[in-house]
């Protein structure tokens, strides 16, 4: 009976593991298939060449020809295996020239040292601002006569400048005068209308004159109160000519457009200048120098001025630091009260100044990018390029911070730069 039953329960569970059997061999089937598949298709990558142009690496082909942007042949990109081994001699030597470069130039150390430091600048003779006087119109109307023709014309204390026409100045003056006829005029009305005529301008002279006379006068002068000469309104004071990078420009810089001088015709009120008087014994001269000059001066300090051959030494009076067309340099401000110079002469500046204890290279070891100062530092056989501070200058020898008396540098930083290497330069 056992027997029977475990006969029929066999038979009853060969069915199931015949189909997992089929089921099994199926999966193992796909599996292989893609597996071959894959082999193929790797097989198929790993075996396929790439062409890219040497000089843009972005022209990229599966096939030779030739570069469409310069016309030269694509190289076959190399292969897995193929690489070169980048070794540290190989890194100096394929390192971007404005991070490194090889050469093999003269080097030099600096030599710390005190020197003595001899400055030149150059300035232009201006007048003192601060000694700039105004004639006014104390009166509304029309100039009939106007005796100043140019800027820089001279004038004297108590010149007659102009002459006025003013409906106001004239009524003013019939009213003076009708008073003045009445027998019985009250007192206090003549001493109004003088008041009135003493506010429009007119002088103790030219009323007891008008008293005397009787006379309407239709033209009433105007005159200075102060010695100088003439400059239009919008006329600036000369200024220095500004430095241009180590060398000093001795071109004047223009001032600002001269508008012309007031003419007869014109039109005035009451309060407008007339004319801008400036001081002739108020004279300035103003130096141009780069910021590295400035920094051996102070207020105080003497300097030397040279104008035609004669030489005086004067006080600086103030040292002052502009930033102008991407240029930074500095004014350099001497008061010359009195002195034979005439505004716009050009004038050459000396002083001398000794030194604190500073590392000196030679000037053409240093590179000027225009934003920074470099020098190329030799380590192992490779010139990198280092960022320094210049102190001062004499001669050929310039003082920089920055630097080691150790660091060895290239001896003409020129042969080292390239075109590439003035726009990008490394930090480091």
């Amino acid at each position: 009976m056992r027997r029977r039953l475990r006969g029929k329960m066999i038979a009853g569970s060969r069915l199931p593991v015949t189909g997992i059997v089929k089921i099994v061999n199926c999966l193992l089937l796909t599996a292989c298939c893609l597996l071959v598949i894959n082999c193929s298709s790797k097989k198929e990558t790993e075996t396929a060449d790439t062409y890219i142009c040497p000089m843009h690496p972005t022209v990229v082909s599966d096939k030779q020809g030739v570069c469409p942007v310069c016309n030269m042949d694509l190289v076959r990109k190399a292969r897995p295996g193929e690489e070169v081994k980048i070794t540290e001699e190989l890194a100096r030597l394929i390192q971007s020239p404005n991070e490194s470069v090889v050469a093999n130039i003269k080097t030099i150390r600096g030599e710390y040292n005190r020197k003595p430091l001899a400055y030149e600048a150059v300035g232009v003779v201006t007048y003192d601002t601060r000694q700039e006087f105004t004639i006014p119109a104390k009166v509304g109307g029309r100039l009939e006569k106007v005796f100043l023709k140019y800027p820089f014309q001279s004038v004297k204390k108590g010149m007659k400048v102009a002459e006025i026409y003013s409906k106001e100045l004239v009524t003013a003056q019939q009213e003076l005068i009708y008073l003045l006829d009445q027998k019985n005029a009250d007192d206090n009305l003549l001493d109004g209308a003088k008041s009135k005529l003493r506010l429009l301008g007119v002088s103790e002279n030219q009323l007891n004159e008008l008293i005397a006379s009787r006379k309407v006068s239709y033209q009433f002068p105007v005159y200075s109160d102060y010695d100088g000469y003439i400059i239009a309104d919008a006329q600036q004071a000369p200024i220095p000519p500004v430095p241009s990078g180590m060398a000093m420009s001795v071109a004047v810089q223009p001032a600002a457009t001269i508008t012309e001088l007031i003419r007869a015709g014109d039109y005035v009120s009451a309060g407008q200048t007339l004319f801008k008087v400036v001081n002739t014994r108020a004279l300035r001269v103003e130096l141009s120098a780069t910021l590295e000059q400035s920094k051996s001066l102070q207020k105080g300090d003497t300097i030397e001025l040279s104008l035609n051959g004669s030489k005086v030494m004067v006080p600086v009076d103030l040292v002052l630091p502009f930033y102008e067309s991407n240029t930074e340099f500095a004014t350099i401000r001497v008061n010359v009260p009195n002195a034979n110079y005439k505004v716009g002469n050009l004038v050459s500046a000396r002083w001398s100044k000794s030194s604190s204890e500073a590392l000196w290279v030679p000037q053409e070891a240093i590179v000027d990018l225009g934003t920074e100062k470099v020098v190329f530092i030799k380590i192992r056989d490779a010139f990198i390029p280092k960022t320094v501070t210049i102190q001062a200058r004499l001669n050929q020898k310039v003082a920089v911070q920055g630097l080691s008396s150790q660091d060895e540098i290239a001896g003409n930083a020129q042969f080292l730069v390239d075109s590439e290497g003035f726009v990008r330069t490394a930090n480091k």
